[in-house]
This record gives structure tokens, C-alpha cells and sequence, in this order.
């Protein structure tokens, strides 16, 4: 009897204690992080100061001779490349950089006042006029044509391609890898600009829809506080699991120990994965994709690992500490279970 107990108990730690411990982890992780003002306050300026060296990186494995990139892919980077200014300098100049660093991460700094309760306002406006304006400057104009002057010579059908472009009949997100002629190429670099400003509002409104409630409500404390409580599910499991099989009080606080140390255990390995993890995340991607991106998904993915450990560092901390303070506790019962040495077993 004693031992189908034991079997019992055993496989409901397995089956559904540790697994459901294992999920409870990265919930509780996972929200931490999306709700924590620093995340949203830091995370921008971060993944802003990666772009460019991803770009970089990219434009470099455009000359790889050895690289799977197909040729419409490698043409464009090729060209970005020889038309002597770098990304990075674009940005700078047009004043996208300064964009992003302030607007872009001054509102969801706000956003994330609002969901700790900081600010009573439901309304986060993300002004857009100047990122319209970015893509009107001389400096973006200039760098387009450069870029389309290092494209080389049309073939006839790509001649038709372009012209289909500066007929506005043609998708700008498809334009042909080529050069079109010298009369044409101030038109076509006007075209991509005013067709990407105008697809952009004046302003966005990131609260829209929302239903925060009014006041200041700590939304991030509540959501917090009820993810916590979810530990209470594989508590519940872990001590059925351990009155099923243990024989004795020692052996009782011994397997809820042991359990709970095996799924922070498995978290914290797993977790240490999430370098590789992301990356691979990005080459794979989503099953259905606009075909005319879809040869650019595995030239970003190689030259993700910058944006990965940014990624990582913010949304597996909370994982990492959260299943760290979960061992401390498994082994915390672990190590109580050897003050009942003494006691008979039943």
C-alpha cells in the first residue's frame, strides 16, 4: 500500500505539480516585466541604439559571396552601402533619431506612469508631425537618390516596373532592384517619401480603446498582486502530492521541497536559453508573411543577437528572479525537513 502511495504521489509531482509550477514562473515573470515602469522606460532607448548596428551588420553580409541572400536583397544593401552614408547619419540628420529618443520613449514612459498609477490621465498622444516631417528632409531625399544611383542598369521589364512606381499603380514595398534613368530618379525618391508620409497620422493616441479604469489606479500592482496568487494552484498540487506519498512529516516537507525546487530548477536552465532562444524565434517567424519581405526575415535574424540579449536582459530578469526566489523556498522546506530526523516513520 505504502509503495502504490508513493507511485501515486510521485506522478501527480511529474504530471501536473512541476508543470503547472514550471507555467506559473514564466507568467508571473513574463508580467513583471511588461508592466514595470523601468521596461518601458528603458527598453526603447536600447532597442534604438541596436538599429543601427543591425543595419550595419546586415549591409556587411551583403558582400558575403557565401551568404544564402538572394539577389534583390543583396543589390539594395549593396547600394545602401556605397552611397557613403550610413544609416545611423540619416537618422542623425533627418532628426529621426532625436524622435525616437524623446517622443517615442517620453510616451511610453508616460504609459507606464499611467499603468502604476502615477498619472490619472487616459490619454497618451505620440506626435507623428515630426516623423513626417524626417522622411521631407533634403538629408532623406539626398541619401535616396545616392542610394538608387549605386543600383545597376535596368533591364527592360525592370524599366516597366518603374514606371508602373511613377505611375503610382506600383507597390513601393516591391520596388525592382535596379537603377532607373537619370530623369527618373529624383521622382522615384520623392515617391517612396510621400507615400510613407502620407500612410503616417499627425499624432497616435497609445491609450485609444483602452479601458483603464479611472483615477490613479496601480494597474501594474493589481495585475502583479493576482499573478502571484496563481502560485497558490501548484502549492495546492505540490502538498496533494506530498500527503499522497510521503510516509512521515520529514518525507512531507522533503518531496514539497523537492518539487518546488524542480520546476524553479527547470526555469532558471531554460531560461539561461533565451540568447539563442530569440534569435532562432526571429529566423522561424510567423507561418504567413507579405512574400515581399519574406527574403529579408533571415538576413535580420542573423544579425539579431544585439536586440536578443536586450530583449533578455529585460524580460528574462523577472523570470530569472522570480524562479530564483522559488528554489530558495524549495530548498528552504528541504533543509526543514531534517528537524524531524528523529520522528518514526509511518
Amino acid at each position: 500500500m505504502n509503495h502504490a502511495r508513493t507511485i501515486f504521489g510521485l506522478l501527480i509531482m511529474i504530471f501536473i505539480a512541476v508543470p503547472v509550477l514550471f507555467g506559473i514562473i514564466w507568467a508571473v515573470g513574463f508580467t513583471q516585466a511588461v508592466v514595470s515602469p523601468k521596461t518601458l522606460a528603458e527598453l526603447p532607448d536600447e532597442i534604438i541604439a541596436e538599429v543601427p548596428g543591425l543595419l550595419d551588420g546586415m549591409m556587411l553580409a551583403a558582400h558575403d559571396q557565401d551568404s544564402d541572400m538572394d539577389y534583390a536583397t543583396r543589390t539594395w544593401l549593396n547600394a545602401v552601402a556605397a552611397a557613403g552614408i550610413t544609416p545611423k547619419q540619416v537618422l542623425k540628420e533627418t532628426g529621426l533619431e532625436s524622435w525616437l529618443q524623446k517622443e517615442l520613449t517620453g510616451s511610453l514612459a508616460s504609459l507606464g506612469e499611467i499603468m502604476n498609477g502615477k498619472r490619472h490621465e487616459r490619454a497618451v498622444w505620440l506626435d507623428m508631425k515630426p516623423l513626417k516631417s524626417a522622411f521631407s528632409h533634403p538629408a532623406m531625399e539626398n541619401w535616396l537618390t545616392r542610394v538608387l544611383e549605386n543600383l545597376p542598369p535596368c533591364s527592360a521589364g525592370e524599366e516597366e516596373a518603374w514606371a508602373r512606381v511613377l505611375s503610382t499603380r506600383g507597390d513601393y514595398d516591391s520596388l525592382p532592384p535596379c537603377r532607373p534613368r537619370a530623369t527618373q530618379g529624383s521622382a522615384v525618391a520623392a515617391i517612396i517619401r510621400d507615400r510613407v508620409a502620407r500612410d503616417i497620422p499627425d499624432r497616435v493616441n497609445i491609450m485609444e480603446n483602452s479601458d483603464f479604469p479611472r483615477g490613479n489606479f496601480n494597474m501594474a500592482r493589481t495585475v502583479t498582486s493576482f499573478a502571484y496568487l496563481l502560485f497558490l494552484i501548484p502549492a495546492v498540487f505540490i502538498l496533494l502530492g506530498a500527503l499522497v506519498g510521503a510516509r512521515s512529516k520529514s518525507h512531507f516537507f522533503r518531496w514539497s521541497g523537492a518539487a518546488t525546487m524542480a520546476g524553479g530548477g527547470l526555469v532558471l536552465a531554460l531560461s539561461s536559453l533565451a540568447k539563442g532562444v530569440v534569435p532562432w524565434a526571429l529566423r522561424i517567424g510567423p507561418l504567413e508573411h507579405p512574400s515581399q519581405w519574406a527574403h529579408w526575415q533571415g538576413v535580420f535574424a542573423d544579425h539579431a543577437e544585439g536586440l536578443a540579449l536586450v530583449v533578455s536582459r529585460h524580460f528574462m530578469s523577472p523570470v530569472i528572479t522570480v524562479a530564483g526566489g522559488v528554489c530558495v523556498v524549495g530548498l528552504l522546506l528541504f533543509a526543514f525537513s531534517f528537524t524531524f530526523s528523529g520522528e518514526r516513520t509511518t
